[in-house]
């Protein structure tokens, strides 16, 4: 009886046991590199999984730059040269990448990689070469739940080739992305020694459209050089030299870092005089009226200012706090030497200049847009002198405090008068209100009393001349 109950718990234990064995997870068969799963026409879609995926010696970490386990492999070899777009998609909470590897021989050059985001998608494309081997894994990031994916490969939308679309006087609005469309573009005619502004305006936040320029008969952006190049957004100013005159082409091209549609507008147009040099004349106190708008062509007004003495600058920018201007001051040859770029709305720019020609540029950032006035203010650097007339005088003895400002300049000046007290040191006595006319002027002092005395002055400046003063000057009565 004892040994029947011992046999029946037994039987139950390997009863209970036997779930365990059975639930040991199975290796997907394209777990290896050498057992990957064949894609052989697009469109296709596969179903995969990380369970049961191991890692193999060896095996390369991911381009993405992150660490990686539980990896599966595809591969595909297309008949023609073409782009070919992947797309994951992984349930649960599955963090993986997507890889792409170019096989030579017994060597893998990577070609893409793509981490999937907060909604568990990646996606990639790539130029696969005719009859080329690819391989692509997907790996689990390490610690990430392991899950199954759906993988579409498929083709996606050709690239553009030049010379793109006719780009009208309204410039054009389009969209490009990493996968479906990869780039655009639009031609328009520039002719020989005219400027012409290139604006290219994002309008998808945290993207960044790109922009080339290509010169007349390009063929293939492939294996032509670009003239120029705006990195996501911006403008430039291009003219055309001797005989380079025709029909020129421009390529938008996407961050590939941004999962989804990136919108942009792109115009050309012949600049101006307030736009390329000499650029407008603006007088000291003079008022320059303007609109800027990021979208279009007027960008950027270019002001020239010509100064005639060694001078205090003052650059007053009034706009609206929504628009996004930068204010810029540059020297004969093109030097930045002061710069408000950061800011919006009202801004004021201050710089010590010497005699010469200086250039004001007032410039959009992003695709703001507001009206605009910007007032010069320049006043010139003075030097003002005292003096008593002599260094001993006697008492109740009437001189006159003399004032020089040079530049020889006009405009209100205070002389401040102390004497000395041996115990107390110096003492207030008397402020003096003067008048200096073409540099020159004056007041009239007696001294009352014997003993020690100075006086300083404050010339308080003029609309063209800056404020200036001086350290005192020393007279001895007796």
């Amino acid at each position: 009886m004892r040994r029947g109950l011992i046999a029946a718990v037994a039987l139950a234990c390997c009863l209970v046991a036997a779930p365990t064995v059975a639930a040991v997870e199975a290796v997907p068969a394209n777990d290896t590199l050498a057992a990957a799963t064949v894609i052989h026409s697009l469109p296709a879609t596969l179903a995969g999984t990380t369970v049961g995926a191991t890692t193999e010696t060896n095996e390369a970490q991911s381009g993405c730059g992150v660490q990686t386990g539980h990896s599966v492999w595809y591969s595909v070899r297309p008949g023609t040269a073409e782009r070919i777009a992947l797309d994951i998609a992984a349930a649960g909470s599955l963090d993986a990448t997507l890889d792409v590897y170019h096989a030579l021989r017994s060597q893998l050059t990577l070609v893409g990689c793509q981490q999937t985001e907060a909604l568990g998608h990646a996606s990639l494309s790539f130029a696969a070469a005719r009859n080329g081997l690819y391989y692509i894994r997907v790996a689990a990031l390490e610690g990430s739940q392991l899950n199954t994916f759906t993988l579409d490969a498929f083709l996606p939308t050709p690239a553009v080739t030049p010379p793109g679309r006719a780009l009208g006087p309204g410039g054009a609005s389009g969209q490009v992305d990493r996968i479906q469309n990869i780039n655009a573009a639009y031609n328009f005619t520039m002719r020989t020694g005219v400027s012409y502004l290139i604006n290219l305006a994002n309008e998808t936040p945290h993207a960044c459209v790109s922009a080339a320029l290509f010169a007349p008969g390009t063929t293939s952006f492939e294996e032509g050089s670009p003239l120029l190049s705006i990195h996501c957004g911006g403008y430039r100013l291009f003219t055309p030299g001797l005989g380079q005159g025709g029909r020129y082409v421009v390529e938008l091209t996407p961050r590939e870092s941004h999962s989804g549609v990136q919108r942009f507008h792109i115009q050309v147009a012949t600049a101006g005089p307030a736009e390329t040099a000499p650029g407008l004349p603006l007088g000291n106190y003079a008022h320059a009226h303007g609109h800027l708008d990021g979208r279009g062509v007027h960008v950027v007004r270019l002001y020239r200012l010509d100064v005639t003495s060694h001078s205090n600058l003052t650059l007053r920018l009034f706009a609206p706090e929504a628009a996004d201007f930068s204010l810029q001051l540059r020297d004969l040859f093109g030097h930045v030497i002061g710069c408000q770029c950061e800011g919006s709305g009202r801004q004021t720019l201050q710089q010590q200049l010497q005699p010469g020609r200086y250039y004001a540029v007032v410039s959009v950032r992003d695709a703001t847009a507001g009206s605009y006035t910007l007032v010069r203010e320049s006043r010139t650097i003075t030097t003002t002198s005292l003096s008593f007339g002599v260094r001993n005088a006697s008492a109740r003895q009437p001189l006159s405090i003399a004032v020089k400002v040079s530049p020889a300049a006009s405009g209100p000046a205070t002389v401040e008068i102390e004497r000395f007290d041996p115990v107390f040191g110096w003492q207030f006595y008397a402020r003096e209100q003067a008048f200096v006319s073409g540099g020159a002027g004056g007041v009239p002092f007696t001294p009352p009393a014997v003993g020690r005395w100075r006086a300083k002055v404050s010339y308080e400046g003029s609309r063209t001349a800056s404020p200036s003063g001086t350290g005192f000057s020393y007279l001895l009565v007796s």
